[in-house]
């Protein structure tokens, strides 16, 4: 039996009036079982007024409830059908009490209450139902459509379906996806599909779409069955979801073939979602059975709603993958040879691999740095925690896309993370702003691969749509092919040698050399190894030096380029210098350049078989690189013109000996202002024999006892300065074989000219014989070198010498001192060799070793010397006949002695300092005076 009840619309109360909350309160105990109570609202005949109905249900008991799923209400339901939408066949049952609100869709709606088992009475109570309604208009529900300046849009209603929606153009109005009948309850047994596109993206921009809900209070669906109020609610994922069976599947692609971002349940805020493309499926999924129980406080909102943004990305970027399904990049040198890369900005299904392939050409190394790394704790009730839920390795190569294994077998793993662990990180890149620079990364903050390949494999197993998984990096390609080959000498690796007849060279362009790689000074050389008598020319294209406030000119003196600084104390050099080696372990500089240059600019050496030139960056900031300090040269080894090669080899011009000189004669010929060019004759006096000699190529004068001795040289003219000028544009140039930066460029005076004389000593004459830089090689040598430009005469001598000994104190009471060196300079304050003492050449600045008073003896004896000798063997003379005079008085004496006791013994009487006595028998004595004789004895004993 079937009783139908129906409100007309007269009993309405007026929309401005309170509305009246007729109530239902049935106990039908006598009606029979299969009895139905059907309650329909109708508001058809006002649909410009009433929008929509607001259902509260104060009291309800149907039946029991038994089941989301299948036969979940087997004594009774209550069902809601909405007008012009089909029927979806969804049931309530069972006892709800609380905060149970049901919002209409649409402006009409029929609630149906059917028992099919009516409990008997005071045996049961299964039937107990009340509810109020009003009819709101559109402005009322601010929930709903929000307020009027703010209002959203809900998308389209798709004709035939219940609740599929179509939302487009949301980069100029403000979508909202919600449940149906939101904010109530939501119905039962429906699937609505949500579809999001943007159609229009602008030129060179790849487009996106994001939902999100950043308010917890706006989205609940039911996860499972509760049976009080609870206040801390989660979101749930996946199988989790199978209880109710109410879920959100949020699809990555227009259809449900597309790849699951994640499906949700629960109740929480709901992070950023992102679809790969410009199309997003959002499919809502409810049970066929439930109780209009809301388990949750009434702050919380039953359904959900999510806001829609629209994301724009260059298409060109690697922030999206572009194949479906594929996450694979690839980054070339070729695109970009340094960047920033980023995770992909939108969500990535579950079980992902992404593989970021970096490819440089052959030359080039891959340096990454991990600026910023994060992974969100996963699930632990989801999956196994044992696994990784988000696994990063680095990989030196290149792997496979459909294996983890590497494609090669020389591949290797640089670093492999899960969980709580985090790469290398050089996180205080995040400091630097426009304003403000941080230092580089250093080596133990990157990772660098050997070769022109790296891989980096990044897994995520629950997806990033719940647990975001997010890094940036910094990544360059670096160069570091160079020309020429290693120096096996040198563990510098911008050290290069060229042997090759002609060929181009370059600076570095590895940025590890250079500021911005972490290094503040550079030095490359560059060396050329050239065979015999060939010259290198170097011609230089560009040339770039920075900030540094340094210009190249050539130098009046020498006519070489030299580097002038504005500020010579200011921080920092950068030049190139180009200089030879003559000889083994001798360096000669020759030019110097600092000056910006896009002009080709030639430099020919001399005819040394090495020569470097030098880059030097000192004090590069954190910002410079190969694109401040750079230069590029062409090179080749041009054989010498006849009369430009040298009659004599480097080995020839090496001069060692006491004393010598090398003496310019004066030739006929002019030259002209190239320096390096022309032959002239020159002549040298030393141990060797006078040769022929090229004037413009270096002499080297060494000690002949380079321990002990030292070389004092002498050269007619002066030395000159910025100031003093000099009448002839010839030069004479001296440098320190240990030292040869410190040069000497003094203007030449004619050997038959009355003018100054320079005096140089060798390095190290005033230092204490103990110093270190004395016992290195070469450190007494001198670098002789004449730059003829015109006709004149001039000569280089030069002597060996030694330190005359110092007076030591042997004690506090005497001193001691060593016996003077007899072949000296006394205005030198020096000793020279015996060799040079009166040899018919003055070597002495006064001549002093060729004074007549010095050489006025045979065998070269000085004349002090003679006289001293002479003195003597004159005492010694002296003192040999005093001795002889001594022995023979003593022997005199002796005999005369004897002879007297012979005579007193035969005269019986004794004598006694020359008194004679005589025994007269009666005890006395006679004295006598002695005879001639005795006189004569005495006094001659007297004179000894």
């Amino acid at each position: 039996m079937n009783y139908a009840r129906r409100k007309r619309n007269r009993n309405i109360p007026p929309p401005m009036q309170q509305s009246v909350r007729p109530g239902v309160n049935q106990r039908r105990p006598s009606a029979p079982h299969g009895a139905s109570v059907t309650d329909m609202c109708n508001a058809n005949h006002r649909p410009r007024i009433f929008r929509s109905e607001h259902l509260t249900f104060d009291t309800f008991t149907v039946g029991k409830f038994v089941s989301f799923t299948t036969a979940g209400c087997p004594d009774g339901h209550m069902s809601i059908r909405e007008q012009d939408r089909p029927s979806m066949g969804g049931k309530w049952c069972g006892s709800a009490w609380g905060y149970t609100v049901y919002y209409s869709e649409t402006a009409s709606l029929n609630l149906s209450l059917q028992l099919d088992r009516l409990s008997q009475q005071g045996i049961g109570y299964n039937f107990d139902f009340k509810l109020s309604y009003k009819f709101l208009q559109r402005s009322e529900a601010r929930l709903r459509y929000g307020n009027s300046p703010l209002s959203t849009w809900r998308g389209d209603l798709q004709p035939g379906t219940y609740c599929d929606r179509l939302l487009d153009d949301c980069t100029n109005r403000a979508c909202r996806i919600q449940s149906p009948n939101y904010p109530g309850v939501y119905p039962r047994n429906v699937t609505c599909r949500y579809r999001l596109r943007e159609r229009r993206p602008p030129p060179g921009k790849h487009a996106m779409l994001a939902v999100r809900q950043t308010n917890s209070h706006k989205i609940h669906i039911k996860d499972q069955i509760v049976k009080y109020d609870r206040s801390q609610r989660v979101l749930r994922v996946w199988d989790q979801c199978n209880v109710v069976q109410d879920y959100l599947t949020v699809y990555d692609g227009d259809d449900a073939e597309s790849p699951v971002l994640v499906r949700l349940c629960g109740g929480d805020a709901v992070p950023e979602i992102v679809s790969s493309g410009p199309h997003m499926l959002l499919e809502f999924h409810t049970s066929p059975f439930d109780n209009p129980f809301h388990p949750v406080p009434l702050s919380y909102l039953p359904g959900f709603e999510l806001e829609v943004q629209v994301i724009y990305v260059d298409t060109d970027s690697h922030s999206y993958i572009r194949e479906s399904g594929k996450c694979e990049f690839l980054l070339t040198t070729f695109d970009a040879p340094s960047g920033i890369l980023e995770n992909p900005r939108h969500s990535l299904a579950p079980n992902t691999t992404c593989r970021y392939h970096f490819q440089g050409r052959p030359h080039e190394v891959v340096w990454i740095s991990f600026v910023k790394y994060h992974a969100a704790s996963a699930d632990p009730s989801v999956y196994d925690m044992g696994e990784c839920n988000a696994q990063l390795r680095v990989w030196d190569g290149r792997i496979g896309s459909r294996t983890t294994a590497p494609q090669h077998s020389n591949v290797t793993i640089l670093g492999e993370f899960c969980k709580d662990e985090v790469p290398r990180l050089c996180d205080h890149t995040l400091l630097s702003n426009s304003t403000r620079s941080t230092r580089p990364c250093s080596m133990a903050e990157s990772y660098v691969s050997s070769g022109p390949e790296m891989t980096i494999e990044h897994f995520v197993r629950q997806g990033s749509a719940l647990y975001p998984v997010s890094f940036v990096l910094k990544y360059e390609f670096v160069d570091i092919s160079q020309e020429g080959a290693q120096n096996l000498h040198s563990r510098n690796p911008c050290d290069r040698v060229f042997r090759a007849n002609a060929g181009r060279f370059n600076s570095a362009r590895s940025t590890f050399l250079y500021g911005r790689g972490g290094q503040q000074n550079m030095t490359c050389v560059y060396r050329f190894e050239s065979p015999t008598s060939e010259r290198v020319k170097i011609i230089f294209t560009k040339m770039a030096f920075g900030d540094k406030e340094c210009y190249s000119r050539r130098d009046p003196r020498s006519g070489r380029w030299r580097c002038d600084r504005y500020k010579p104390r200011a921080p920092g050099i950068a030049q190139i210098t180009v200089g030879e080696y003559p000889w083994p372990g001798i360096y000669l500089p020759r030019d110097c350049l600092c000056t910006n240059n896009s002009e080709p600019l030639s430099i020919t050496t001399l005819t040394a078989q090495i020569v470097e030139v030098n880059f030097t960056v000192t004090n590069m900031n954190i910002t410079q690189d190969f694109k401040d300090f750079y230069f590029e040269a062409e090179y080749e080894f041009v054989s010498g013109d006849s009369e430009e090669i040298c009659a004599s080899a480097w080995g020839d011009r090496r001069l060692r000996g006491s004393s010598g000189e090398i003496a310019l004669r004066n030739p006929d010929t002019a030259f002209g202002s190239d320096i390096s060019e022309g032959v002239l004759v020159d002549s040298i006096r030393s141990i060797n024999a006078p040769l022929e000699q090229c004037v413009h190529q270096p002499w080297l004068i060494e000690p002949e006892d380079p321990v002990n001795n030292y070389l004092y040289l002498k050269i007619r003219g002066y030395e000159l300065n910025p100031i003093v000028s000099c009448p002839t544009a010839n030069r004479i140039m001296v440098y320190s074989a240990i030292n040869p930066r410190q040069v000497r460029i003094i203007c030449p005076a004619h050997q038959e000219a009355t003018a100054n004389v320079v005096e140089v000593f060798s390095e190290g004459w005033k230092k204490p014989p103990e110093a270190v830089d004395l016992l290195m090689e070469h450190s007494r040598s001198f670098i002789v070198e004449f730059l003829q430009k015109e006709a004149g005469n001039y000569m280089v001598t030069w002597i060996e010498v030694s330190k005359r000994p110092s007076v030591t104190s042997s004690s506090s009471f005497t001193m001691t001192g060593p016996a003077d060196c007899p072949y000296r300079c006394p205005e030198l304050n020096a000793c020279i060799s015996s060799s040079l003492w009166c040899d018919g050449l003055s070597h002495c600045p006064s001549g002093f070793d060729e004074q007549e008073v010095n050489c006025s003896f045979q065998f070269g004896m000085p004349m002090i010397y003679i006289i001293t000798g002479a003195a003597c063997l004159a005492f010694l003379a002296f003192l040999i006949a005093l001795t002889a005079c001594i022995r023979c008085c003593q022997h005199r004496r002796r005999e005369k002695k004897k002879m007297l006791a012979q005579l007193a013994n035969r005269n019986n009487h004794l004598h006694i300092n020359h008194l004679h006595h005589t025994n007269l028998g009666d005890g006395r004595a006679l004295r006598y005076h002695p005879t001639t004789e005795d006189l004569f004895l005495d006094g001659k004993d007297s004179l000894c």
